[in-house]
C-alpha cells in the first residue's frame, strides 16, 4: 500500500481523470464523419454518414452498407441497387428501379 497519503491522492485523481476522458471519447466527440438520420416519404428510415468517396447507410436499423460515390461531384452514391442522390441539401432514397423516395432529417 502507499503510505505517502499525498501519493494515494494524486493516484486516485489521475486514475478518476483517465476513466472521465475514456468515457467522452466513447460518445463521438470529434468524429470527423457524423450520422445525420432521415425518414423518407415511403418510411424507410435511414442512417447517413458521408465519407468522401463513398457514403456508409444504414436502412431500418439494418446493418450499414457502403455506397461509392458515382461522379466527382460527389452528390450520387451507388452500388448499382441501392441509391442515395443529394442535391441542394435535399436527399432522395431508391432501390433498384423503383422511384426515389424524398426524405428528410438530416
Amino acid at each position: 500500500m502507499l503510505r505517502n497519503p499525498a501519493i494515494a491522492a494524486i493516484s486516485i485523481l489521475m486514475i478518476a481523470s483517465l476513466e472521465q476522458s475514456a468515457s467522452g471519447a466513447s460518445i463521438g466527440v470529434g468524429n470527423p464523419y457524423p450520422v445525420s438520420t432521415y425518414t423518407c416519404e415511403d418510411g424507410t428510415r435511414l442512417a447517413v454518414r458521408l465519407l468522401g468517396d463513398r457514403a456508409s447507410v444504414s436502412v431500418d436499423d439494418a446493418a450499414e452498407v457502403e455506397l461509392p460515390a458515382m461522379g466527382l461531384d460527389g452528390t450520387t452514391y451507388s452500388n448499382g441497387r441501392l441509391t442515395l442522390t443529394i442535391i441542394q441539401g435535399r436527399l432522395m432514397w431508391g432501390v433498384g428501379r423503383a422511384a426515389p423516395s424524398a426524405c428528410t432529417g438530416g
